[in-house]
């Protein structure tokens, strides 16, 4: 199914969410300094941001099928059927995302136009619009 969602609405979409994101790991990593003295420095201070930041996408997603940027650009995530995504869709897009940034040339190469994280969830955007 192909989305008919443009590229500038994904990306205010991605600055609103990275200004969240940001937000809440800044608040959750002073905390971190604040309790543990030198917890930044551990491994499992970095998988703990990485936890966070995928679970509000995944909430978002899978529950409410928009995080706060998609709904601020008016678009909405799910599967071809309609059904909200599900958390291994979630998962695959958090993991895939960053690469697709980075190879935003991949929706010019299949039929529906969908970057590599949505190609591959088998997911799509939808506008909100009425």
């Amino acid at each position: 199914m192909k989305s008919n969602i443009s590229l500038v609405s994904r990306l205010g979409a991605i600055t609103y969410d990275f200004f969240l994101v940001f937000s809440l790991v800044f608040c959750i990593g002073l905390f971190v300094v604040i309790v543990i003295q030198d917890g930044t420095k551990s491994p499992l201070f970095f998988l703990l941001m990485l936890v966070l930041t995928y679970g509000y996408f995944a909430l978002s997603w899978a529950k409410g099928r928009q995080t706060l940027g998609m709904k601020a650009w008016k678009f909405e995530i799910m599967q071809a059927d309609r059904k909200s995504i599900t958390y291994a869709q979630s998962l695959v897009r958090f993991i895939l995302a960053p690469l697709s940034l980075a190879c935003f040339i991949f929706p010019l190469f299949n039929k529906d136009r969908l970057p590599l994280h949505d190609y591959f969830s088998k997911t799509y955007l939808q506008s909100t619009k009425k």
